[in-house]
């Protein structure tokens, strides 16, 4: 039986309504090998079953993801930053809930100094790496090291997979059409 969940803030006193279904946790995803799912935490799965159900051309928000899993949307963003399988579990759809662009690979621009140039071919502004998690780490050890600081290049290759589904951003990484193109659900959740 699906379960309703209505957030309200301030901001937004109407309150927003996600629709959730709970499928056992035994279910495995066609997109992930065994040997691949293996090496997941049981939260990393839950946060992965939902961006496969985002459709193509559609983005989500952190926010929206965490109120589905009853978590915050740092435990969510964190999840993200430690995907290897991008951009098959497409965590490239999943936006600030300003429409923000926001980080993707570990890499966060700041807003106030984001902008695009060469006629929205490069990103520039002051850019931040964070630290990858266990899997991810040992998967650039085996990668060469990145010995240049962040650049941009990571949110850039964001920007292009969403454009090549049709999603676009304004030259300071704000999302255009923001209501048009937003998901929230429903979402099959997965059991812990």
């Amino acid at each position: 039986m699906p379960t309703r969940i209505t957030m309200y803030t301030p901001a937004n006193p109407q309150g927003t309504t996600t629709t959730l279904t709970k499928t056992p946790s035994s279910s495995s995803s066609a997109v992930l090998s065994a040997e691949e799912a293996a090496v997941l935490t049981p939260f990393q799965k839950r946060v992965f079953h939902l961006l496969q159900q985002i459709p193509a051309g559609r983005v989500t928000t952190y926010g929206s993801l965490a109120r589905a899993l009853r978590t915050s949307p740092r435990a969510v963003g964190n999840a993200l930053r430690n995907n290897v399988f991008a951009p098959r579990i497409p965590c490239h759809r999943c936006v600030a809930s300003t429409g923000y662009v926001n980080g993707y690979d570990g890499e966060v621009i700041q807003r106030s100094s984001f902008a695009r140039e060469g006629g929205g071919q490069v990103v520039t502004g002051k850019a931040s790496q964070s630290r990858a998690g266990r899997v991810k780490a040992d998967m650039r050890k085996k990668e060469q090291e990145r010995t240049e600081p962040p650049s941009g290049t990571n949110i850039q290759k964001k920007l292009d997979l969403l454009r090549t589904e049709g999603v676009s951003f304004d030259a300071k990484g704000m999302l255009q059409n923001k209501y048009k193109v937003l998901f929230d659900g429903p979402w099959d959740v997965l059991d812990e």
